[in-house]
């Protein structure tokens, strides 16, 4: 692959062009990060499970590789993500037999804050400090009575309230190299309501001192996109003095003819229909997934004074977490082509047209 066709190379004066990897991956996909890529963030090494499976001892042999070939890239990571309702090892709920009490979650989470920044800092950049912590829609309040109509309702903040976010961003900031940004990270980022509710979060933490240095866009495209909104949430997000890293942009099969707004999970109306239908891949529907991708990026452009980063969930379509997404197991793999380069690793169409739109 010649060096004309390197993103990262055409994009150095807008943002970093990054890619979620795997150590499987990074094998795999060596000479294309090399190539391609001037940023990686780590798909799951570095939530809380893997790190810590058992209080106080902290694992790190799965995220090293990652880190590794950041170096080799001579580049740094975005760390993601120390605190999310997934992937949280059911010990930090408890207190031996008894639910835990916020002031014991707190000390685990700035202990293992602590240790990952002891261990990761001198190759981090950034860090999804709290991830989707806000909740999709509004709860019923006969069938949901008591919960936040902002905040998921996970066990974090049945245990705490909003006091985990609190602590994990004080922890961080604590602890982070001081040259390393924090962020807040999101899905379904551009829908108003659930913007409002992220928005919302954001200035709770703002308004109790706490650092937040930028907003991670996840970028997750399973339904047409809404190219308005997106400016709009950016614009809104840079207008509270955040900076934007674009953290888990795919686009799923889906987004060529899905025309709802929120991303369909396992258990919605209708997802059943969707995968289907994305099923059936056609020269149509990856064109259409090619046009997106030159049209998002034509509005990441426009405000590369407030975007940094603008990072793939993926590195190439042989391997994306769409292919499994809300498939029972046995069903057949769904092939979505979400990324911007294909099964063996060569750059797709809008590659080229991405690069040729900045071409001085």
């Amino acid at each position: 692959m010649s060096e004309i066709l390197s993103l990262a190379k055409a994009y150095e004066k807008y943002f970093k062009i990054g890619a979620a990897v795997s150590p499987m991956q990074v094998k795999k996909h060596h000479d294309l990060l090399l190539q391609q890529f001037n940023s990686l963030t780590a798909e799951n090494e570095m939530k809380y499970e893997p790190t810590e499976p058992e209080e106080g001892k902290f694992c790190f042999d799965l995220a090293d590789p990652i880190v590794a070939m950041a170096r080799e890239m001579s580049v740094k990571i975005r760390a993601h993500a120390p605190v999310w309702h997934n992937q949280t090892p059911a010990w930090m709920y408890l207190d031996g037999d008894r639910p835990a009490a916020p002031e014991l979650i707190y000390e685990r989470i700035d202990a293992h804050s602590k240790a990952l920044c002891e261990h990761f800092n001198q190759d981090v950049y950034a860090w999804d400090v709290v991830n989707e912590a806000t909740r999709d829609d509004v709860p019923d309040p006969e069938k949901n009575p008591g919960e936040s109509p902002v905040y998921r309702n996970s066990e974090y903040y049945k245990l705490c309230g909003t006091g985990f976010i609190e602590a994990a961003f004080r922890s961080m900031s604590k602890y982070a190299a001081p040259d390393a940004q924090l962020f807040y990270n999101d899905y379904s980022e551009t829908v108003p309501d659930k913007r409002d509710r992220i928005v919302s979060l954001i200035r709770n933490l703002q308004e109790k001192g706490c650092r937040v240095d930028g907003i991670g866009m996840q970028q997750h495209h399973m339904a047409v996109p809404d190219y308005d909104e997106i400016k709009r949430s950016i614009e809104i997000y840079a207008n509270m003095g955040l900076r934007i890293h674009v953290t888990e942009l795919d686009i799923s099969m889906m987004a060529t003819f899905n025309q709802g707004n929120y991303r369909l999970k396992p258990g919605d109306p209708g997802f059943e229909e969707y995968i289907k239908e994305a099923l059936k891949t056609t020269p149509e529907k990856l064109a259409k997934i090619n046009k997106i991708y030159v049209k998002l990026f034509e509005i990441y452009r426009s405000y590369a004074d407030v975007i940094d980063c603008v990072t793939t969930w993926g590195i190439a379509d042989d391997y994306t977490w769409l292919d499994f997404f809300g498939m029972k197991p046995g069903s057949p793999i769904i092939k979505q082509h979400p990324l911007l380069f294909d099964i063996n690793g060569e750059p797709k169409p809008c590659v080229a047209q991405l690069i040729d739109a900045v071409k001085n």
